[in-house]
C-alpha cells in the first residue's frame, strides 16, 4: 500500500506507476507528502488527486511530529510562500537563450578545429571545447527537465530532449526518474536492502557504502 498525506487529506496511490513523474511518488509512501508536492508540481496538479482521496488525517493521530517539527514546516512554508511572492522562481528566458547560442558556438568551434587541422595541438583546442559542450549540455537538460525555464513544462520536456537525448546520448525519462526520486529524498538511505524508498544517488551497495547503516542493511 501506499498512502500518504497532504494538507491533512490521505491519499492511496498504490499501484499508480503511470504516475507522470515516476515512481518517486512512493518514495513519500506512509508519510506527509505536502512540502514535496509543492515542490515538484505545477500549481494546479492537486485536481488529479481528487479520484485518489480516501479521507481526512486526525491531526492529533499524528505521533511522530513534534511541537518542533510542526513549527519547522510553517516557518519553511511561510518562506516558500515569500520567495515566490518576490519572484525568485522565475526563470529569466533570455539567459537560457544566450546559454544556448553559446553552447552551441562552443559545439561549432570544436567541429570546424576538428576538420580543419591535423595539428595534436589543435585537436586537443577542439577536445576542450567539446568536453566544455557536454558539460553544460548536462545542466541546461537539468535546468529544462526541472521545469525551471517554462511555464508550459511540456516545452521544458522537448528542449530537455535536445540537450539530454540528441546532444549527450542519454535517456531523459531514466534521468527524471532518478533525480527526481534524489530531490525528494536527498541523501536518505533505502529503508532495506530491496526497497526503492531512498535517494538512487547513494545506492550504491554492494560497491559502496556511505554509513554503517547502509553496509549493514546487506547482512
Amino acid at each position: 500500500d501506499a498512502w500518504m498525506v497532504y494538507h491533512n487529506k490521505v491519499y492511496d496511490v498504490s499501484d499508480w506507476y503511470e504516475h507522470p513523474g515516476g515512481t518517486v511518488i512512493f518514495t513519500h509512501a506512509g508519510d506527509d507528502m505536502t512540502d514535496i508536492f509543492a515542490a515538484f508540481h505545477a500549481p494546479g496538479s492537486q485536481n488529479m488527486m481528487k479520484k485518489f482521496l480516501i479521507g481526512e488525517l486526525i491531526p492529533e493521530s499524528v505521533e511522530h511530529k513534534d511541537d518542533h517539527q510542526r513549527d519547522f514546516e510553517k516557518a519553511y512554508r511561510d518562506l516558500r510562500s515569500k520567495m515566490v511572492m518576490m519572484g525568485l522562481f522565475k526563470s529569466k528566458v533570455g539567459y537560457y537563450i544566450y546559454k544556448q547560442a553559446f553552447n552551441m558556438s562552443m559545439w561549432a568551434l570544436s567541429m570546424y578545429l576538428m576538420y580543419s587541422s591535423d595539428s595534436t595541438a589543435v585537436q586537443l583546442f577542439a577536445a576542450t571545447f567539446m568536453g566544455l559542450f557536454f558539460q553544460q549540455c548536462g545542466w541546461l537538460a537539468h535546468d529544462f527537465l526541472h521545469h525551471q525555464v517554462y511555464r508550459n513544462r511540456r516545452y521544458g520536456d522537448y528542449t530537455g530532449l535536445f540537450w539530454g537525448n540528441l546532444m549527450q546520448g542519454f535517456s531523459v525519462q531514466w534521468w527524471k526518474n532518478k533525480h527526481n526520486g534524489h530531490h525528494a529524498v536527498p541523501n536518505l538511505h533505502n529503508s532495506t536492502a530491496t526497497s526503492q524508498d531512498g535517494d538512487p544517488d547513494i545506492d550504491t551497495m554492494p560497491v559502496l557504502a556511505w554509513s554503517v547503516k547502509q553496509a549493514q542493511s546487506y547482512r
